[in-house]
């Protein structure tokens, strides 16, 4: 009977299915980068480390992970040191393909396109990712967990907010203005809420315009961080800023960085912020 036991308990444990082991990877992208972290795997290599402390900000990046210099001229012989299995790169750094793939395979996985930000598109990205690093359960605890919160927020948020118009600065006069294909705005409906701008975009979900193309909306205008040095200051003693944010009859609200070309940690992280800085607003002291 001890036999038959053993025998039963090895062939049960034989039959489960096993996650084979996740291969030591280094990422150009800080949206691959991102999603890897929400994923829990930890690349052994990234570029511009600093630059995604500033834009993306979290999930943080581990102190052993290596930096291994620019997204657009990593170091090669540092990233060969390192003997990563696999690299990952995004669509706009395929010229540096035939150099990478001498130190290890390149997966090129595309996220960025027109139409395909929406939150269907954002869960792909995520199960394509976690399917090469072979963590195709963690994409469904990450997709759950994040549809989770966001459900959360929305019961929170103020419904009777007015369109966002969600914004970037890249000067005192020029703003990138987030709307269709940005998961700016994904974030928003996901709450309840819809953004302003209602004029074309680009495949990174945003137009350039000048702040003059503002006016007249009736919105919220929600300013995302970093911004540009100098131009707190200005937007201080900019009279015709101070009267486009008057015009809306409500202060401006100012959050901090989110990575603006992000998946769904950034998506999620974005509508944290936008949903604090609402239930707030009435004492929010920070507006240029």
């Amino acid at each position: 009977m001890l036999c038959m036991a053993t025998f039963f308990t090895s062939l049960h444990t034989q039959s489960l299915p096993t996650e084979k082991p996740s291969p030591r990877v280094m990422s150009i992208d800080w949206t691959q980068t991102e999603t890897l972290l929400a994923l829990g795997i930890q690349p052994i290599a990234v570029a511009q480390k600093s630059g995604y402390d500033s834009w993306v900000k979290a999930p943080a990046i581990p102190d052993t992970t290596e930096d291994v210099g620019l997204r657009s001229q990593p170091n090669l012989e540092r990233l060969t040191e390192l003997q990563p299995e696999r690299i990952f790169i995004s669509p706009m750094f395929r010229p540096l393909t035939p150099k990478l793939s001498k130190i290890a395979p390149v997966t090129e996985i595309t996220l960025y396109k027109q139409g395909n930000i929406t939150w269907d598109g954002l869960k792909t990205f995520t199960r394509t990712l976690a399917q090469d690093v072979n963590k195709p359960q963690a994409a469904e605890d990450l997709i759950h967990k994040s549809e989770q919160q966001l459900n959360n927020l929305a019961n929170k948020t103020p419904q009777n907010t007015p369109p966002l118009l969600m914004i970037q600065f890249m000067d005192s006069r020029h703003v990138r203005v987030f709307g269709a294909n940005s998961i700016y705005k994904i974030a928003a409906n996901k709450l309840g809420l819809q953004s302003a701008w209602q004029n074309e975009t680009n495949a990174w979900g945003f137009s350039l315009v000048g702040i003059d193309e503002l006016i007249g909306l009736d919105s919220q205008i929600v300013i995302i961080k970093p911004l540009p040095i100098g131009v707190a200051d200005n937007l201080q003693q900019d009279r015709y800023w101070q009267y486009l944010v008057n015009k809306t009859g409500r202060p401006a609200l100012m959050l901090d960085p989110t990575w603006s070309f992000g998946a769904i940690p950034s998506t999620v992280r974005f509508a944290e912020q936008l949903s604090a800085a609402l239930l707030t607003q009435p004492h929010s002291q920070e507006n240029p």
